[in-house]
């Protein structure tokens, strides 16, 4: 199976700093990965470079064969690659709907101004979008508050919103930065059961920091272990936490 993300020798360098060094996967189609670490391991960064927010000193990444290096965020999300960041950057006074509809604008090829002039195509792009970002908010348990400005809901339930608007533009690869922060252990796991769901369901590839060990061992197919910018790990959730190096290095003891 061809991965569906390439990275190959990645390394990313802040005045002098190299916050990434070396770094090399594959991420699959159907996948949920992970990418743990202690604090300033660079898994953020991992993502920002990956997503096109920090340029890369040196190494190549790779999308369904196309390199991704060197590209804005803009054209990068275009292709398929959607994230989230740890604060989500929603319209406070927006309700939860409206929330979501903005984020599938890049994908209403009739455009604004066919909605405005009342084109039956763009009529027919508003319709399917309301209905799926609708089926989301439901699958999030989020559909009674579909129409409250997201200002009024709690901070989980912003969470949720933030997840599902980028959810609804049905992307390929979905980058997902701590994805239950925020959330209570009841809503970590409904959290976890729906990312597991999209990716063996829908087929979309997914790649997620997590400081939830529990959840990231339950809900991982694999995982990345990054510490001081290089990747020290990989592999099954079994292989490890049987790594000695990811004992000492993550989680204190051998």
């Amino acid at each position: 199976m061809e991965p569906l993300l390439k990275v190959q020798g990645l390394s990313v360098n802040f005045s002098g700093l190299k916050a990434l060094s070396d770094v090399t996967f594959d991420s699959f189609a159907g996948e949920v990965r992970a990418v743990i670490g202690p604090n300033g391991a660079g898994k953020t960064t991992l993502f920002n470079a990956i997503s096109g927010y920090v340029p890369s000193t040196a190494g190549q990444i790779f999308f369904k064969g196309e390199p991704l290096h060197g590209l804005a965020p803009h054209d990068i999300s275009v292709k398929g690659v959607r994230r989230t960041f740890q604060t989500g950057g929603l319209f406070p006074e927006m309700s939860a709907l409206e929330n979501v509809l903005a984020g599938l604008h890049v994908q209403i090829e009739s455009g604004f101004f066919g909605i405005v002039l009342g084109l039956a195509e763009a009529r027919e792009a508003e319709r399917e979008g309301i209905l799926r970002a609708k089926r989301l908010l439901d699958l999030m348990d989020l559909g009674a508050a579909a129409e409250q400005p997201v200002k009024d809901l709690s901070g989980g339930q912003q969470r949720m919103v933030e997840i599902v608007r980028t959810l609804a533009t049905e992307p390929p690869l979905l980058l997902l930065d701590e994805p239950v922060v925020g959330l209570s252990p009841p809503m970590r796991d409904r959290m976890m059961d729906i990312i597991r769901r999209l990716a063996g369901e829908e087929g979309i590839g997914i790649m997620l920091i997590e400081h939830v060990i529990d959840l990231v061992m339950s809900g991982s197919d694999t995982i990345v272990v990054l510490s001081s910018g290089e990747l020290i790990a990989e592999g099954t959730p079994e292989e490890v936490r049987q790594n000695r190096e990811v004992l000492e290095a993550y989680l204190g003891h051998a």
